[in-house]
């Protein structure tokens, strides 16, 4: 009885420590350290990534069209002066004022 115990735990033996085996290596693929959901988070955060890198880039890229815009090379001294004088509501001593009237919107 003793020698029919053993077979067959030795019959079970070997296919139990395969399971076994097959089980680590298949758990690691899937939860390990470099398994598929670490992929993934990895995934997730390259295109996080990414966005922010093209966010910074279109920033940096209005900021030398706007600083390339106020050189001298590009823009001519007197409609820069004017541009200015026209957003802060300025006028020069000898420039000649308007006043215009309102338009009537009710007719």
């Amino acid at each position: 009885m003793l020698r029919a115990l053993k077979n067959r735990l030795r019959a079970f033996g070997l296919p139990a420590l395969f399971l076994a085996v097959s089980y680590y290596f298949v758990w690691n693929t899937v939860h390990g350290e470099n398994g598929l959901q670490a992929q993934t988070a990895l995934n997730n955060q390259l295109t996080q990534a990414a966005a922010a890198q093209k966010n910074a880039d279109d920033t940096r890229t209005a900021w030398q069209t706007k600083v390339a815009d106020l050189s001298s090379q590009t823009v001519a001294p007197d409609m820069l002066d004017e541009q200015a004088r026209h957003m802060l509501n300025l006028a020069e001593p000898n420039d000649l004022v308007i006043d215009l009237p309102a338009a009537n919107s009710g007719k």
